[in-house]
């Protein structure tokens, strides 16, 4: 895990700061012959020794994690992080280890596990202290509740329990300006305490986390002998790039196009307006919406049906389990798995009947002109290979890179301006000399996705895309 991109090493040594006492000179006793004056005694000044604030001599013990969680943040990383201390005052990191890039704790269940493993050790004896790490909705304030949603994250608290102690928890305040983070510091510290902290150097290459427990995805079978595997931190990014363009979808307010969209199809519409917002010759933007989730997904239409057998499906958590990746061999001869667009509507059909009638289409996400027929180990392939596998970059989304053939094309267009252009390629996947159709399917792509101008008839391509599905009618 290193974070050493911010922080470079720093020289250990420590300057000793002291402030000079000035000694007082005091007067003599003066003696007169017939009366004694005696001068009163002025006391020798008071030097008043630095205050120590005890609750910055604990935590600074961990200022290693508090840096780090900045580190982390300055990164893109807001995963909750802890550390203990251990009997003989050394200090070691704890974390929770994703094992597969679909599933991580959700963070306020990470901080409640992480509390319940070091209270029971601070209660056995086990740990001196510890400190857990964890972005919240702290603002100069006692809420330091997770943060979850945007807009939440305000500050990194840290929920520290010492032994003889009761737990407590402060928090380090932060501003996004401009995409800069600004830190605030800790307000019950001082400005010379706060740069301390702020100061702190990691040292390169060391190991902070020489504890951490792995977490695996929820994985069930059920009763049809469907696999059922949990995801939540999966998104739509990448399907709604490929429908909008890459680029465009980063320049434009296309989000608040569907947002619009959306808000009109949960009122009755009686003139039909919103169906010419949503239904395209080629394309449909299927809106799905419940009491407890709202979402578009877009739907490339098409006839084109596989026999299909469900042996897997990967429910999003963090889409209610409305949506999936459902997983099997088609033809019971090649193994495919897509985004289920109907999966809200029909989540009891996929889990209790494997063996399916489906459409299956796909969204192209990038596409070029494939022009070199050697593999990578210098084999030679006929002139109408195809092939497609996994990607390695979106796992779990439902992602292929391909080789194909364009069997035919069509020029469409989307939105009610037409400003989204594209094509649907009629693309074969698996050449198959018995069935031109084994595995020829319907693929959108957008033009800004293409690295050529127009394609022909008969072309070689290459690319990535997204294979979605639904149950035939």
């Amino acid at each position: 895990m290193g974070i050493f991109d911010f922080f470079k090493k720093k020289n250990n040594s420590q300057e000793n700061v002291s402030t000079p006492v000035q000694e007082m000179e005091m007067p003599e006793e003066k003696v007169a012959e017939e009366v004694v004056e005696t001068m009163p005694e002025i006391p020798s000044q008071t030097i008043e020794e630095p205050k120590v604030n005890e609750e910055y001599e604990k935590i600074r013990v961990y200022n290693d994690y508090i840096v780090y969680s900045i580190a982390l943040q300055l990164r893109g990383e807001y995963t909750p992080i802890s550390a203990f201390e251990k009997e003989n005052g050394v200090v070691e990191g704890f974390a929770y280890m994703v094992t597969e890039d679909a599933y991580a704790l959700p963070p306020q269940q990470a901080i409640a596990q992480m509390e319940e493993k070091f209270e029971k050790e601070l209660q056995e004896g086990k740990i001196k202290s510890y400190m857990i790490l964890y972005h919240s909705q702290f603002d100069d304030n006692d809420n330091h509740n997770p943060a979850i949603q945007e807009g939440e994250f305000k500050g990194i608290s840290l929920a520290y329990h010492f032994a003889g102690d009761e737990k407590k928890k402060t928090g380090l305040p932060y501003i996004f300006e401009n995409q800069n983070i600004t830190y605030k510091g800790f307000a019950e510290f001082s400005h010379e305490e706060n740069n301390a902290i702020m100061n702190h150097q990691l040292i390169e290459g060391q190991n902070y986390f020489q504890n951490t427990e792995g977490i695996a995805a929820p994985e069930m079978t059920n009763e049809a002998g469907i696999i059922i595997r949990k995801s939540n931190v999966h998104n739509m990014m990448n399907t709604w790039s490929g429908i909008f363009g890459h680029q465009n979808f980063q320049t434009k307010d296309y989000g608040q196009y569907l947002t619009n969209v959306l808000l009109q199809s949960t009122v009755s519409d009686p003139a039909g307006e919103n169906k010419n917002k949503i239904e395209f010759e080629d394309v449909r933007f299927k809106t799905i919406v419940t009491d407890e989730l709202s979402t578009i997904i877009p739907e490339v239409k098409t006839d084109y049906t596989l026999d299909f057998e469900t042996r897997s499906i990967r429910e999003w958590e963090n889409a209610l389990n409305l949506q999936a990746i459902v997983a099997g061999p088609a033809r019971e001869t090649f193994g495919i798995w897509f985004f289920a667009t109907d999966y809200a509507e029909n989540k009891n059909t996929y889990m209790t009947q494997p063996h399916l009638k489906v459409n299956v289409s796909g969204i192209v996400l990038i596409l070029d002109v494939h022009t070199n027929t050697d593999l990578p180990d210098g084999t030679k392939m006929s002139e109408d290979f195809t092939t497609y596998a996994p990607s390695l970059d979106l796992p779990n989304y439902a992602c292929f890179d391909f080789i194909g053939q364009v069997v035919d094309f069509k020029e469409t267009e989307l939105l009610e301006d037409r400003s989204v252009k594209g094509y649907i390629l009629k693309l074969k996947l698996i050449t198959n000399e018995e069935n031109e159709d084994f595995f020829t399917i319907d693929a959108f792509v957008n033009k800004e996705n293409m690295r050529f101008e127009t394609p022909t008839k008969g072309m070689k391509v290459t690319g990535a895309l997204q294979l979605q599905g639904k149950i035939a009618e």
